[in-house]
């Protein structure tokens, strides 16, 4: 009788036990969030960040000295994300794992030293200026891009190489000049239009604290023109506003291969398919080569500080009265919707559109409206 009952009560702390450990187990498995990188890397060298991470976890942001450097997506309780740093130092690290309710379940910490020459570009030769930092805002801009530097630019190669794209002529007999402008195929998804905005946004609300430029424009230039982070410019150049690359050195620019000619009618056609489109000469045409960029980030400070602001006067018009009269309308108590509408009316008017302000207006305050992105102004 004594040996049963011990034996019950062994048997009874070993299902005890067991079921212990399975619950320990799945609230460990929920709940990981660990990132493996190297200690130490040279500029240009890629670095992969590696996370092994539990249920919760649907994606992990990125950032490096309180800016974005983008957004790592979970398989399989895994995560990979490659990334070059252009600039040496030692680089503070923040991890922030998001569930798919967008809600932030984890945070982690870290650093990295990278060492080396940082790479030079004579493309642009603009300088920026130190800034003071908003230590307000969760993801800022990197300040090493606020120093008294040349402005650098390297090939940014975080492509996703499983994404394809509809064949253009020059890639497929059957391919068509139009597809150039065409996204990923079966991109973007709901979640991939969400994610693209959360990413995006708290840089763009950085530069309009900054400098007193309507954040949801920005958004919504950077989503209509990039499809939402999937035209071939945003995956292969990080140029998610179509900024192109008119006059220089072109050895850091991409080239739109079988892009319409927007030449007026200057590019050399050498073959007309079956299907009527064309293959163009593509060794001496000036229109289809659009800037690299090495982040969202640097992209949208380029067409803020560049082409909005007019900063160092290298851009072909400037728009900098319409950036000054939005800041006035703003001080003056105008509605941000109604001062938003303004603003892109005017550059579209001005010629950022070559249909004209009311055909882009109406396009990108679609989007404003859509998404409701006056939020982040």
């Amino acid at each position: 009788m004594i040996k049963t009952v011990f034996s019950n009560q062994v048997i009874s702390i070993l299902l005890l036990g067991l079921v212990f450990f399975a619950f320990s187990s799945q609230k460990l498995n929920r709940f990981t969030f660990n990132v493996e990188y190297v200690a130490k890397a040279q500029v240009g060298d890629e670095v992969k960040f590696i996370f092994h991470v539990g249920d919760n976890v649907q994606r992990v942001k990125v950032y490096s000295d309180n800016r974005s450097l983008g957004t790592a997506f979970v398989a399989y309780n895994k995560a990979i994300f490659p990334f070059l740093f252009s600039y040496s130092g030692v680089k503070q690290l923040k991890f922030i794992g998001i569930s798919s309710a967008d809600d932030t379940v984890n945070v982690s910490y870290g650093e990295i030293v990278i060492t080396g020459k940082v790479f030079q570009n004579d493309v642009l030769a603009y300088e920026r200026k130190n800034t003071q930092t908003d230590n307000n805002v969760s993801a800022s801009i990197d300040e090493s891009f606020r120093k008294d530097v040349t402005n650098e630019y390297f090939l940014p190669k975080r492509v996703n190489t499983s994404l394809r794209f509809p064949p253009t002529p020059n890639e497929d007999p059957f391919g068509k000049n139009q597809n150039v402008y065409a996204t990923a195929i079966g991109h973007p998804t709901t979640d991939d239009v969400r994610n693209f905005i959360a990413d995006i946004s708290p840089d763009a609300q950085y530069l309009s604290r900054k400098y007193q430029i309507p954040a949801s424009i920005v958004i919504a230039m950077a989503s209509l023109e990039s499809g939402y982070g999937f035209s071939r410019n945003a995956v292969y150049a990080n140029n998610f506003l179509g900024i192109k690359q008119w006059k220089g050195n072109n050895s850091n620019a991409y080239q739109l291969k079988g892009q319409p000619d927007e030449h007026e009618g200057k590019v050399q056609i050498l073959k007309i398919t079956e299907e009527g489109q064309y293959i163009y000469d593509e060794e001496n045409r000036p229109d289809n080569w659009y800037k690299r960029f090495n982040s969202r980030a640097d992209c949208m400070t380029f067409l803020v500080e560049e082409i909005f602001l007019h900063k160092t006067g290298l851009w072909k018009r400037d728009y900098s009265s319409i950036a000054r009269f939005y800041k006035g309308q703003i001080e003056e108590g105008v509605d941000k919707y109604s001062a938003a509408y303004t603003f892109v009316y005017s550059i579209g008017e001005k010629g950022y559109s070559h249909k004209g302000g009311k055909y882009y207006a109406d396009r990108i305050m679609k989007l404003v409206d859509k998404y409701n992105l006056t939020q982040y102004d």
